[in-house]
């Protein structure tokens, strides 16, 4: 388990458009529950069922990838306009071990299934690749 917080903790992050510095945001994924590996279609199924979430409590998201910086590893994963609170109910709802709270451009790996203590881990631009339209 320390090994893949330790993985956790090295992600960085792809998507098309960065938000607004000044908002407080999670990152959350359905795939991989409990950090099992799941074939990629069970990984589509998990992810189709988290967007249903997502629109169905009307929150506001935009999709992103959280990955191994080599890009070996990747994960298809929600940037969630909503709060903390609401974020972590998000990962339990998906077996999730953790999640990403970014609150003003400010990163931190909170744990949600996993016995660890929540940690900063620097600035969020630093970790973000923004891909082309």
């Amino acid at each position: 388990m320390m090994e893949l917080w330790q993985h956790y903790k090295n992600s960085i992050f792809l998507c098309h458009q960065r938000l607004a510095t000044h908002l407080s945001f999670a990152i959350v994924s359905a795939q991989n529950p409990a950090g099992v590996n799941l074939p990629a279609v069970y990984n589509r199924l998990l992810d189709k069922q988290l967007q249903a979430q997502l629109q169905q409590t009307g929150l506001a998201y935009r999709s992103v990838i959280g990955s191994a910086p080599d890009r070996s590893f990747e994960e298809r994963s929600w940037m969630v306009l909503c709060d903390k609170i609401q974020a972590i109910a998000l990962g339990r709802l998906f077996t999730q071990n953790a999640i990403f709270w970014v609150d003003k451009n400010e990163l931190y790996l909170v744990p949600v299934l996993m016995q660890q203590p929540e940690e900063y881990l620097g600035g969020f631009a630093n970790r973000l690749v923004l891909l082309p339209a």
